[in-house]
């Protein structure tokens, strides 16, 4: 007698004579598209086998599967895909996957595949090895085929071995800079509970040691800081540039030490972390100008790593697209599969000021919104199209004249304001009469 099976496809109609054939295994088998599966929440049944077969290019694993992965209970993988699969998901399903193998062979060979399974899973067996004979379509570290992030993912994995080594991660915004440093993390084996993350803009000297170091005489009772809270794990120290002096020193001295005592204390705290700064700046010029201390800027910097921003990796914004269509795809069970050749030109001509992040946010909101299963121009903001054709512009200021700049300069003024006169007209500082016949005369009516 079989056990209880889920099949998860998008293209059933591909293994109806599998499905149909009343000897086959498939044949009482409970099939779900893979919107279907995350609308229907399958990890709440107790499937004893699933085969789950991906028809595109698999990068973000489906809420069903990661939240099924937690469940304690026996069960078996079989995937079937004609593309290499993520270290992500190898390490998710980890020895319960049974057998990675090609749609096109698993039409004459699945009935005996899923028998073999079948045995196993009667004598409550894992498999001694998943026969898992592809390579990761991406490494288990960040996401990208640019030079530079291959080789960030090298020295995350150097990093990583060297258990309390610290590190100073510079980047701008939205390139990936808590990622990594949870990678860095993740890496060296650790919990995620033993990671923690402060943002030191805007904290006073007080509250900083405090949180730090904790405090044994609080009127609410003894405060624990995080280097004893997360002692053996990693803090990540955000914005480091903006650290209150006074804490910078006490930083270096527990780091150079690793004894401390708490505020108003005479009890000692002895504790081994690694700490991480994160930052969109230079911080040397920190050091030079503003008075950084110039021993914990040597300490961090020991390690370094600087995140590329994504117009300059543009071979990479495809893949991220990709990746957050079929994210956004399962979270928002939309049958999405593709991009249209302009959405694509689009995304890949503009400058991403606001890096991985922006393109994250865009993804989402096209998804979101698309009514058919191919992203198009129209799922995007309407800005995004404008500011392709202002950056174009703006590349070629050299050779326009004072007419033509002032043109572009006025449009994006207008764009900026959402065609508020008024308020475009003070930020030009001209009046609202002439901003209308200079609308007029270019034709921005």
């Amino acid at each position: 007698m079989h056990s209880k099976t889920a099949f998860i496809s998008n293209r059933i109609d591909f293994y109806q004579n599998l499905i149909k054939e009343r000897q086959s295994a498939l044949y009482d088998a409970d099939l779900f598209d893979h919107v279907e599966a995350n609308r229907k929440l399958i990890y709440q049944s107790y499937y004893k086998l699933f085969i789950v077969d991906f028809d595109t290019p698999f990068l973000a694993v489906p809420p069903w599967l990661r939240e099924q992965s937690h469940h304690e209970y026996y069960y078996l993988f079989i995937f079937l895909t004609e593309k290499p699969i993520t270290a992500e998901l190898q390490q998710l399903v980890g020895n319960r996957l049974f057998r990675v193998i090609n749609p096109k062979l698993a039409l004459h060979e699945l009935p005996e595949i899923m028998e073999e399974a079948n045995r196993l899973i009667r004598e409550h067996r894992y498999p001694q090895e998943n026969n898992l004979n592809v390579n990761s379509v991406v490494s288990g570290g960040l996401l990208g085929f640019h030079p530079a992030i291959r080789s960030i993912n090298n020295y995350i994995e150097i990093i990583s071995k060297a258990r309390f080594a610290p590190c100073l991660i510079r980047g701008e915004t939205g390139t990936g800079k808590n990622l990594c440093a949870r990678l860095i993390h993740k890496s060296g084996g650790l919990d995620e509970s033993q990671f923690y993350e402060i943002n030191c803009e805007n904290r006073t000297t007080n509250d900083l040691l405090r949180e730090f170091f904790g405090e044994d005489n609080h009127p609410d009772g003894q405060r624990i800081g995080l280097f004893e809270k997360y002692a053996g794990g990693t803090l990540v120290l955000k914005n480091i540039e903006k650290l209150p002096r006074e804490v910078q020193d006490k930083l270096l001295l527990v780091m150079e030490d690793h004894v401390y005592r708490p505020l108003d204390s005479n009890r000692v705290v002895e504790s081994r972390i690694r700490l991480i700064g994160t930052t969109k700046h230079n911080l040397e010029w920190f050091v030079k100008q503003q008075n950084f201390n110039s021993g914990l800027y040597y300490y961090l910097n020991a390690f370094e790593i600087h995140l590329p921003p994504l117009r300059e990796r543009k071979e990479d914004i495809e893949l991220f697209a990709h990746y957050y269509m079929q994210s956004f795809s399962y979270l928002y069970a939309k049958k999405i599969t593709s991009f249209s050749p302009s959405a694509m030109n689009v995304l890949k001509d503009y400058k991403w000021p606001g890096n991985i992040r922006e393109l994250k946010d865009v993804i989402e909101r096209a998804v979101f919104t698309s009514t058919s299963e191919q992203i198009t121009n129209k799922s995007f903001p309407e800005t995004l199209s404008y500011k392709i054709e202002t950056s174009s512009d703006e590349e070629h200021f050299g050779n326009c004249s004072i007419r033509e700049i002032e043109k572009i300069h006025i449009k994006q003024v207008l764009m900026n304001t959402n065609g508020n006169k008024s308020r475009a007209a003070s930020i030009l500082d001209i009046s609202r009469t002439t901003l209308r016949e200079k609308m007029r005369q270019y034709g921005l009516n």
